[in-house]
C-alpha cells in the first residue's frame, strides 16, 4: 500500500509539473501571436502609406499635366465622358 501511495504522490507531482508546464508554453504562444500580429500590423501600416505616397505623386502629377495643357485636358475628358456614356449608357 505504501507502494501505491508514493506512486500516486509521484504522479501528483508530475502532473503538477506538467500543468505548469502547458501554462508556461500557452504563454510564450500567446506573446509570439501578440508580435506576429504588432509585425503585420506594421506592414501593413508601411504598405499603405507607400501606396498612399503614391496616389499623391500621381495626382500631383496629373493636376500639373492639366495645368500645363488644359485644352487638351479639357479634350481628352470630354472623349472618355463620350466613351463612357456609349459603354454605360444602355440602349434605349
Amino acid at each position: 500500500m505504501a507502494d501505491i501511495d508514493t506512486n500516486v504522490d509521484a504522479l501528483a507531482g508530475e502532473l503538477k509539473q506538467l500543468r505548469a508546464e502547458f501554462t508556461r508554453i500557452a504563454a510564450l504562444v500567446e506573446q509570439t501571436a501578440r508580435a506576429a500580429g504588432a509585425q503585420a500590423a506594421s506592414r501593413a501600416r508601411a504598405a499603405g502609406e507607400q501606396v498612399w505616397a503614391e496616389t499623391q505623386s500621381t495626382a500631383d502629377h496629373v493636376a500639373e499635366k492639366i495645368k500645363e495643357q488644359p485644352l487638351a485636358s479639357a479634350g481628352m475628358a470630354f472623349g472618355i465622358g463620350v466613351l463612357m456614356g456609349l459603354l454605360f449608357g444602355g440602349r434605349r
